[in-house]
């Protein structure tokens, strides 16, 4: 039998240039996959234009008060009671005072339900608050 010879002092040698390849795969892929992490909140109202609206950057941690044409109400684009809106508002209020609501609602709303959520949202202490209008660029179809 032949066998080559081998000398027991030389150390195996592992190639990093693959590993490196890994690592900015991987990289690659968790940047991609946590950019389509925002939710979506929105709910199908009829905003209302507005000439002098602030724009503001979209926000994922803002919280989301929605009012469509027949008065009913949602959070974060979920249906809710008054009663549900009034805890997470409580909940808001405790824990994040300082946090962003926003106020989709639609133009044919009742505006007595906008009073209710407004006043809701004072009673709380809350007044990061924003209404979401028409715009053209974020409200494409």
């Amino acid at each position: 039998m032949n066998l080559k010879n081998i000398h027991d002092n030389e150390e195996p040698e592992v190639s990093m240039s693959p590993l490196i390849d890994c690592v900015f795969l991987l990289l690659i892929f968790f940047l991609v996959s946590s950019m389509t992490k925002v939710k979506n909140r929105d709910i199908n109202v009829e905003l209302p234009a507005s000439v002098s609206a602030i724009k503001l950057k979209p926000d994922d941690k803002q919280a989301i008060v929605g009012l469509d044409s027949e008065g009913n109400i949602y959070w974060d684009g979920r249906p809710c009671s008054t009663n549900f809106l009034l805890e997470q508002l409580r909940t808001v209020c405790i824990e994040t005072p300082d946090r962003r609501i926003r106020i989709d609602m639609d133009k044919d709303s009742p505006f007595g339900r906008f009073v209710e959520v407004m006043d809701a949202c004072q009673f709380y202490n809350l007044s990061n608050i924003g209404i979401r209008t028409y715009d053209e660029n974020y409200n494409r179809r």
